[in-house]
């Protein structure tokens, strides 16, 4: 039995809605930035009209709204990170669990695989999906460039596209984890959604006080911030390591937990 291929099989329609909705609405953002472009005096008066909490919040203080890469990371770039971040962490938190749910560990258990072959197997499968999820989303955003933004840097662009994809891995990480816990798949799809939300409420609030500045080492948000990315140039090597790290301890504590969970079947 192939559980890699089960999984992708299993999966393959919500990871085809994810990343049409995704795919259509950046490259339907992207098809504004002219009209912005045109107005971008009236744009800077609007801005400067703005609160300094909300600007930084969404890195309007650090990004022009006028240029093809600030306006990408103002307001397609939030859409990809944080509902990208809700679909891996949909996929982690549903990986383990759903198969007491759905009453098929009994079934998968019986076969002649041990239990770190069957997390191998969710693992592969999620990563994979991520990887084509970002994959065709990159790929219609540089479309979107080409045609409504021409005059961009593809060496600034792409860090924003890659970005995603190392916060949504860390993300699924955590929810793989967690999937250890949560048998019941409402219940995993609850968590999954609320703990992204809390993540990036931690990230907003960090943004916006300074005395709760110290909140954004505890979100992957602000790893992978887009204001952050084009100030310096690319994506922060250290950055990219404490997210790993997180995701590598979270697999980690998912093979050492299964192995030991008593599967209710």
């Amino acid at each position: 039995m192939n559980l890699l291929f089960r999984e992708l099989k299993a999966n393959s329609r919500s990871l085809l809605i994810w990343t049409l909705a995704l795919a259509v609405l950046n490259f339907s953002l992207m098809a504004l930035f002219p009209a912005f472009a045109d107005g971008a005096e009236q744009m800077d008066e609007f801005m400067a009209m703005l609160p300094e909490e909300f600007a930084r919040m969404f890195g309007l203080d650090r990004l022009n709204l006028a240029e093809p890469i600030g306006f990408y990371a103002i307001e397609a770039y939030f859409m990809v990170i944080l509902f990208g971040g809700i679909f891996a962490a949909i996929l982690g938190t549903t990986m383990l669990g759903k198969e007491e749910d759905e009453k098929t560990a009994e079934f998968l258990l019986a076969k002649p695989i041990s239990r770190h072959y069957v997390v191998t197997g969710k693992v592969l499968a999620t990563a994979i999906q991520l990887l084509v999820f970002n994959m065709v989303i990159g790929l219609v955003t540089l479309a979107s460039f080409e045609i409504f933004a021409p005059d961009y840097s593809i060496g600034e662009l792409l860090p924003l596209l890659v970005a995603p994809l190392v916060a949504q891995l860390a993300l699924a990480a955590l929810g793989l984890l967690l999937s250890v816990f949560i048998t019941r798949r409402k219940s995993a799809l609850s968590v999954g959604i609320g703990f992204v939300l809390g993540f990036y409420f931690l990230h907003a609030v960090a943004a916006i006080s300074d005395k709760l500045e110290f909140l954004k080492f505890a979100t992957p948000f602000w790893y992978m911030d887009a204001a952050g990315i084009v100030e310096h140039g690319g994506i922060e090597l250290w950055k990219v390591a404490v997210l790993a790290g997180v995701a590598a301890l979270s697999v980690g504590a998912t093979y050492l937990l299964y192995k030991k969970k008593d599967i209710k079947i």
